[in-house]
Order: C-alpha cells, then structure tokens, then sequence
C-alpha cells in the first residue's frame, strides 16, 4: 500500500498504521517546520521527504493508496470558497491541487471544528463541494453540483472527539474521508473509556513544572477570555479526561498533583494524552526543547483516532 502523508508533523498516520499491522510503503512524507521535520525523522523513514506541499511537483508522486493530510486553518475568503480558484492562496488549494493530479484511492483530511461553522458553514460547504462535485457523494448521498471543477470523490465527514477512543483528552476534530470509487462507510463508534487522566501521569515530575503564581493568574485571566474558569483539574478517575492539549508549554491544563503543588503537564504526559507510546517520546525528546515537543504534540492527530479510523476503512469486512 503506497501512503504519503502532508503537515506530517510527527507523522501520527504512519503511527497508527503501524500499530493496527497495516504494510505500507511510505512514499512521501512533507513538514516545513525545521524542528517538526527533525522529530519526524527519529520516528519514519519516507522514501522521500519534502520541505514544502507549495514547491512540489505532484506529478512526480506515484498514485498514491492513502493520502493523509491535517492542513492547517488559514483564513479564506470571507465570501466562502465557491471554486477551487477562490481557494488558491490557502494551503486547502494545494491540498486539493495533489489530488486532482495524484488521483489517491483514499485520502483523509483533519481539521480543527471550527472550521466547519467559518463564515456561516460557506467555506466547509465548498471544500466539500470542491472534493465531491462531479460525480462523487457527500455522505453517501448524490448532490447537485454547484461548481464545474470538482474533484469526483465520495467523501464522508464527521467531529470526532479523543475521548471516545479511550484517550482522556476532550478533544474535537473534523474528519473527511474520501474515495475514489463509491464505498459506504461509517465512521467509528465511540467506545467506554477505559483509560484516564490520572493513567497518563508520571510518579516523579520536576520542580520546574511547577506553577507560579503569578502564571497561575495569568492562565485565570487567559481561560476566562476562552469562556472557561477552570483551571484545577481533578486527578480521580471519575474525572474522565481533560481538555484539548495545546502547544502552550504544557500550561493549558494546570491541576493539583499528589503533593499538593500546581503544576503543569509534562511533554511525556502530553505525548501520553495524544496516544503516543513513551519510547515514541523519548526517541525524539534527545534532540527537541520543551518547547518544540509540546508544540508538535499539540499540532498532532490523535493516534487512536487515526487507528479506529483506519480499521474501519481497511478492516472492517461489514462495509
């Protein structure tokens, strides 16, 4: 199975495919962030590796079976993409642009939920009009087209939360699966968490970790203007989970350990909270700063969705 993956930060898809036993030959794999790229390469060896989805030529790619990208979430036209030349200038167009010329069988895009309510559900309708318009489905359903340079997929979308693939992170996602030829599928049903936020600690942590006060007041100040007041989080198990981890320094989600000291997460529980295995973490923690393992691990795709995703698609003999 030929993969290639872009934005491929630490490169989560190749992680779950892994794990679930898929084979796959990685073709490509493409980051423009000099320190995401390095981490990349602790963990995958793609075939080749590029700097930059802007400055490759797609048509040197070989037809791809999966193609992976989490772009990321640019401003777009404030009057909603209606073709895919109202797209150019947003990293969606060179995404889309692959895949008009590499013609995958499959590919899955990410992307944060607020991408889907962007001035008023516009933009989300036309990159789903984009993908599907010209013969393809939305949701298994036939549409009428609106625009003449659709790419012909057969694309299903839905939010899916960590927290229902037993990672303790409440953590929402947009999903669009797409095909190449006509396929029903059903995304996966959430199952019982098992797993929980007290699961993913380490027993010693460093003093550094620990929050000052006058941090503390910062991140008050900071979660108010997010609409939340919480800032001590639970460590029992009836907690469940915890919010979205971010790249902030691990500073997002601040909670009382067993001694008593405020402190934040470290970057081996934040790689814990994304579904990463600790000699995953420690492969790339030799050569990364603090503060580039919380951003990647805070850029990244949730393993374990990816693994239920992909069993799905790949396994799932009922479809």
């Amino acid at each position: 199975m030929k993969v290639g993956t872009d934005f491929s930060g630490l490169g989560s898809p190749e992680m779950a495919l892994d794990r679930i036993g898929i084979i796959y030959d990685l073709i490509f794999a493409s980051e423009i962030d000099k320190f995401a790229r390095r981490s990349y390469n602790a963990l995958h060896n793609p075939k080749t590796f590029y700097n930059d989805i802007r400055s490759r030529d797609h048509k040197e790619v070989p037809q791809l079976d999966l193609y992976v990208a989490g772009f990321p979430c640019q401003s777009f036209s404030q009057a909603g993409l209606r073709r895919v030349d109202d797209a150019r200038g947003t990293l969606f167009y060179d995404v889309a642009d692959f895949i008009r010329v590499n013609q995958p069988h499959v590919f899955l895009l990410e992307n944060v939920i607020g991408l889907i309510q962007h001035d008023n559900g516009r933009v989300f309708q036309a990159i789903k009009d984009i993908l599907s318009n010209g013969g393809g489905t939305i949701n298994g359903q036939i549409g009428m087209d609106t625009i003449e340079d659709g790419l012909g997929y057969h694309i299903y979308y839905k939010v899916l939360n960590s927290k229902d693939y037993n990672i303790p992170q409440n953590r929402e996602r947009v999903f669009i699966i797409g095909f190449k030829r006509f396929k029903e599928f059903r995304f996966p049903k959430p199952i019982q968490l098992s797993k929980f936020f007290e699961d993913v600690l380490e027993d010693s942590v460093d003093a550094k970790y620990n929050i000052s006060e006058k941090l503390l007041k910062w991140m008050y100040k900071h979660k108010e203007k997010r609409g939340s007041n919480k800032a001590n989080l639970p460590t029992k198990k009836i907690s469940h989970c915890i919010p979205a981890v971010y790249g902030r320094m691990g500073a997002d989600h601040p909670y009382t350990d067993k001694g008593g000291s405020m402190r934040r997460l470290t970057p081996l529980e934040a790689w814990r909270l994304q579904g990463f295995e600790d000699s995953e973490f420690y492969k790339v923690r030799k050569t990364n700063s603090d503060s580039q393992l919380y951003k990647q691990i805070g850029n990244s795709i949730t393993c374990d969705v990816l693994i239920a995703i992909f069993k799905k698609i790949y396994h799932d003999k009922k479809l």
